[in-house]
């Protein structure tokens, strides 16, 4: 755990020893959330890892998806 300032205008600085732990150089790009009261800092591609098929079947089995799909298609061409 490291206690960091907020500058005035609103900026922090990540520690080197928490920057270099994690990879983090100038210019990457981190996503904000707020957990609560919390915040978390997290690289994109982290995040894109996290979630990754977070969703999954939430909108039914692969194939009901496709057939879905197919029809919408379908009625979009002209007659």
């Amino acid at each position: 755990m490291k206690r960091v300032r907020l500058g005035r205008k609103g900026q922090l600085v990540i520690p080197k020893e928490v920057r270099e732990a994690l990879g983090l150089k100038e210019g990457d790009a981190l996503l904000l959330t707020l957990e609560g009261r919390r915040v978390v800092l997290t690289a994109p591609e982290e995040y894109a890892r996290s979630t990754k098929g977070a969703l999954r079947g939430t909108w039914g089995p692969k194939e009901a998806i496709a057939a879905h799909l197919r029809e919408e298609r379908e009625a979009w061409k002209p007659a």
